[in-house]
């Protein structure tokens, strides 16, 4: 049960050790994180908003909380926040690994 918030939780913690780790620095300032992470939220929010609006694709109640907002759940606000900030972490510590 919760798979789908276990899954992000987990991938929370391994990137914020990542990032602590390897010292990586994923933005010049909390500015550009405040600002970059906002406009892949709210694009993620309406792309997801309208695909489940149009039935391309549902989210059934196994595996999430039962938190829904705007008929998304919880979870897919959260993907929304992590899911980004783990491939720029793991685009920056490749980078910094192949440099």
């Amino acid at each position: 049960m919760y798979e789908y918030f276990i899954i992000l939780i987990v991938m929370l913690i391994a990137v914020i050790l990542a990032e602590w780790k390897f010292r990586l620095h994923l933005y010049r300032s909390l500015k550009q994180r405040i600002i970059i992470t906002l406009h892949i939220f709210i694009l993620g929010m309406i792309w997801d908003y309208y695909a489940t609006y149009h039935q391309h694709w549902i989210f059934p109640g196994p595996g999430l909380i039962g938190v829904r907002i705007f008929n998304l759940p919880i979870e897919e606000f959260m993907f929304f926040l992590i899911v980004p900030y783990a491939i720029i972490a793991t685009y920056k510590y490749l980078d910094k690994r192949i440099k």
